[in-house]
This record gives C-alpha cells, structure tokens and sequence, in this order.
C-alpha cells in the first residue's frame, strides 16, 4: 500500500474515533459546554507582603455591551470567585511585590508567571463545572503555600459572578438576568 494513502487512511480513522468517543463515549462532567457569549473580566492583585489575592473589580460584557463594573472592599480572606461554565474569563492580575508570583489553575492548563510592579492578563474559559485552587507556583517566601483562591465554576440559567468571605459566607453578587442588570 503506498505510504500517502496508508497515511489517509490513518489520518481518517483517527478522526473518526474521536467523533465516536465524543458522541457516544465521553462523560457528559468532562467538557462540551457552549460559550455563553459572556466575558467575565476580573481586576485582582496580589496583595503586597501578605501573600494572598485581592479581588478589586468584576465587570462583565454579554455579546459586547459591558455591564456594570462592581468594585469590593479590601478583605482578609482568600478570595472565591463564582462563573458560569462557558463564561470567558479574563483575568488582570497586578503583582504589588518586589519579587515574582505565579497564578495557576492546574485543571484549566493556567500557568502564568507574575511579574515585579506589573499588571499579568490571563485568559481562558472553564470547560468544567466544580470547585478548583488558584494558587502562586512561583516559590516567592514565607507565605507561598497560603497564597490560593478558590474558582468555583457553576451551573444555573444566569451568569452570575461572585466573590465571597469563606468564613461567614457572605457573597457580593452581580448578575445578568435577560442582559438586564440586577444586584442582590
């Protein structure tokens, strides 16, 4: 058999056993979600000797037009942000260090290194629903094992963002109902 058409044929084959597994064979936990057509865009930083993450802004655009931007206080906990699956996250995360960190969400492939005095752009959308750590992966001090945050990647008909204190639960929530805003 020629070598080109035993390559086709291959190359054939291969594809059809990927439709095959993705149709009848994948779990349906493992991926396949629809974009959702919404960007989540999330201002953080690392806050400067204490070794956690800071959430500052939220904003979130739905088919172009950006929503209200909600800003939060400075907390003591870690934070935990809430999305959809399907949501594009775009996350700017400022290092107020004199040295380097790292952000990374193991299950998503994230892996950024934090610069010095500078502002880090990270962008991906979950494919999975469930509860993950985001966490420094640059050895950087004292704290480095203490420096996570928790992204919590949800199901339900809105888009909702959400960060909350973990101790007493108390959420600051923006959501999109219709494209229309609504704070609770």
């Amino acid at each position: 058999m020629n070598k080109y058409l035993s390559l086709v044929v291959f190359s054939v084959l291969l594809l059809l056993s990927g439709y095959v597994y993705q149709q009848f064979y994948r779990p349906a936990s493992v991926g396949g979600f629809q974009s959702s057509g919404r960007q989540v865009e999330i201002n953080m930083r690392v806050v400067q000797n204490t070794w956690r993450w800071q959430v500052d802004t939220i904003q979130i655009s739905h088919n172009g037009e950006k929503g209200h931007l909600q800003t939060f206080p400075p907390i003591a906990e870690q934070a935990t942000i809430r999305i959809q699956p399907g949501d594009k996250v775009k996350l700017h995360v400022y290092n107020e260090d004199t040295y380097d960190h790292g952000f990374a969400i193991d299950v998503f492939g994230v892996n950024r290194r934090l610069f010095p005095k500078s502002t880090t752009t990270i962008e991906f959308t979950p494919s999975l629903s469930g509860k993950f750590n985001f966490y420094c992966s640059v050895p950087c001090g004292q704290g480095h094992y203490d420096q996570v945050g928790t992204l919590i990647v949800g199901n339900g008909e809105n888009a909702r963002v959400m960060l909350s204190m973990e101790p007493n639960d108390s959420f600051l929530c923006y959501e999109f109902k219709n494209q229309g805003v609504a704070f609770r």
